[in-house]
């Protein structure tokens, strides 16, 4: 309790200060006030929050700010997650972007007519070619039971779509295991809980989530149109701010970035950044 208290207070502190809230004032305008009673609200109701070093707490609720995204995870945009940096024995707040995050930033770019993301049951699959892409679904869904009952034990893949206003389509499918061994090599955590029985990664306490989110991200960096706030957060996603670390840093997937190319930027592309989700 007395860290909570701790904790929460210091970051009270922060945002008592008339230059923080100046910053928040001029990304957010008349948003500031409530954006800011969120940052607290989010550290009361997370425990693992509540144990984060202060400084990166505030770092990470203003680059939620800087793209006026709300940083309830219930809400599916944005989130301050806890992560545990056994090395040097602190837990530091990561800025993670949501599918839904990723969405909005879509919509306000002005090129997508239309997209969406959702998991896959196995009665509404028909074929899958994991060589050419090509995903058949079902075109009677009333027939499909798995999703109305929520058998989650069911999914079998992940699928995401969009349509820009100039009429190009495209898709991206992966498997439940497609998705796994992506989490596998890309966090440290998630291999960890795997190897300890731990939880203490977003992918095993909410792996649908993850999975989504991860779908749409490689869709969107590798084939559709990005506005310089989509480039911004492809490269923000998961990173970990600090006074030390200025530029940010990819806590969750030190470990393996030697070694693991980077899945979200085409060949060619100006975006530079590591993987880590």
């Amino acid at each position: 309790m007395s860290n909570e208290v701790s904790v929460i207070g210091q970051v009270k502190n922060f945002l008592s200060q008339d230059s923080v809230k100046q910053r928040f004032n001029e990304v957010l305008g008349s948003k500031a006030p409530q954006f800011m009673a969120s940052i607290t609200n989010a550290i009361q109701a997370n425990k693992q929050l509540q144990e984060c070093v202060p400084s990166t707490i505030m770092s990470a609720a203003f680059v939620a700010a800087s793209y006026d995204l709300p940083i309830d995870s219930n809400l599916g945009f944005s989130a301050l997650v806890p992560y545990k940096d056994y090395k040097n024995k602190v837990t530091n707040a990561q800025f993670q972007m949501m599918y839904k995050g990723f969405v909005q930033l879509a919509i306000r770019s002005g090129a997508y007519e239309n997209m969406n993301v959702s998991e896959v049951y196995e009665d509404e699959l028909e074929t899958y070619n994991p060589i050419t892409g090509e995903l058949k679904l079902v075109t009677d869904f009333s027939k499909c039971t798995q999703r109305k009952e929520g058998k989650k034990d069911k999914v079998v893949g992940f699928y995401a779509w969009f349509k820009l206003l100039t009429g190009f389509r495209k898709e991206l499918y992966m498997t439940v295991d497609e998705c796994r061994n992506h989490a596998i090599q890309y966090s440290a955590s998630y291999k960890q809980d795997l190897n300890k029985g731990w939880s203490s990664s977003k992918w095993t306490t909410d792996f649908d989530s993850m999975a989504r989110k991860t779908v749409l991200k490689l869709l969107l960096s590798r084939w559709g149109v990005l506005s310089v706030d989509m480039q911004r957060a492809i490269q923000d996603d998961q990173k970990v701010y600090s006074d030390e670390l200025q530029e940010g840093e990819y806590a969750d997937n030190k470990e393996v970035k030697e070694d693991a190319p980077n899945p979200f930027v085409p060949q060619g592309s100006e975006v530079e950044h590591d993987p880590n989700e």
